[in-house]
């Protein structure tokens, strides 16, 4: 459960990091800016919210699957070791003994 609860809290700390870096042009924009200053014959809040509102987000996306893959991982993992902590003879049917197959032969024959 542990790393579900990583997964929530990583999805809510990634979540808030898009919003900040979707709207640098309306932070630049709020915060002032100079608008004498050009890079690449763009004032500069456009090219703030270019390179970091598109590259960002860009970037900031594989760095969140990059971690997600790491918890998907965890989760497996964790899924793997509460499952074969019980000891059930079949997988997933909980009944030692009888699977699918035995189960529905009986029941047809009722």
């Amino acid at each position: 459960m542990n790393a579900y609860r990583k997964e929530i809290r990583s999805t809510v700390g990634f979540g808030i990091v898009y919003v900040l870096l979707g709207h640098t042009g309306l932070w630049a924009v709020m915060l002032g800016t100079d608008n004498s200053i050009r890079i690449l014959g763009l004032p500069i809040h456009y090219f703030i919210a270019i390179t970091l509102g598109s590259l960002g987000v860009l970037l900031w996306s594989m760095v969140w699957c990059r971690y997600a893959n790491q918890l998907e991982d965890e989760i497996e993992a964790e899924n793997a070791g509460s499952f074969h902590s019980r000891e059930t003879g079949l997988e997933g049917s909980g009944v030692q003994g009888k699977g699918p197959e035995t189960l529905a032969l009986t029941e047809g024959t009722k």
